[in-house]
C-alpha cells in the first residue's frame, strides 16, 4: 500500500531485470548441457578406433579359439559400455544408402543388389541419442 492507501504499481524495471535474469539462467544451463554432450561425443569418438581394431581382429582367421573368444568378449564389453551411453553401431549392410548416415567410398555394379543398396560396410558408423557421431563408410551398389 502506498502513502494514501493506494496499491503501488509493480516496478517495471524490476520485472524486466528479473525476466532478463531468468533468461540468462536458462541460456547458461542449456549451454552447459550442450558443452557436456559435445565433450562426451568427442571422448567417445576417440574410443571408436578401438572398436574398429577389434572388428578387424575378429575378421582375420585365427587358429587359437581361446584368443579369438577373448577378442570377442572385449569387443562385446566395449559395445555394452557404449550402449550404456546410448551409443550404438549402425546396421548399414543391405540397407538403402542414405547420405545422412553413410559416406560412400566406392560404387560397384552388382545385379543381385538393388539400386543404391549398401553392398559392404568398410567402417561402422555410430549414433548417440539418434544423432550420427560417425558416418559409416560404405560401398554402394549400382
Amino acid at each position: 500500500m502506498g502513502l494514501f492507501g493506494k496499491k503501488e504499481a509493480p516496478d517495471e524495471r524490476y520485472q524486466a531485470l528479473e525476466a532478463e535474469y531468468r533468461n540468462y539462467r536458462a541460456r547458461t544451463q542449456n549451454q552447459l548441457a550442450r558443452t557436456d554432450t559435445d565433450a562426451v561425443k568427442r571422448i567417445i569418438t576417440e574410443f571408436l578406433p578401438i572398436y574398429d581394431d577389434l572388428d578387424r581382429a575378429l575378421a582375420c582367421p585365427c587358429q587359437d579359439e581361446a584368443f579369438y573368444h577373448g577378442i570377442e568378449l572385449i569387443r562385446q564389453k566395449l559395445l555394452e559400455k557404449l550402449s550404456e551411453m546410448k551409443v550404438v553401431p549402425m546396421q548399414s549392410q543391405g540397407r538403402c544408402f542414405n547420405p545422412d548416415y553413410h559416406e560412400a567410398v566406392e560404387h560397384i555394379t552388382d545385379p543381385a543388389l538393388g539400386e543404391e543398396v549398401v553392398a559392404q560396410v568398410i567402417l561402422t558408423g555410430f549414433t548417440m541419442d539418434e544423432e550420427v557421431i560417425r558416418h559409416a563408410k560404405v560401398v554402394v551398389a549400382n
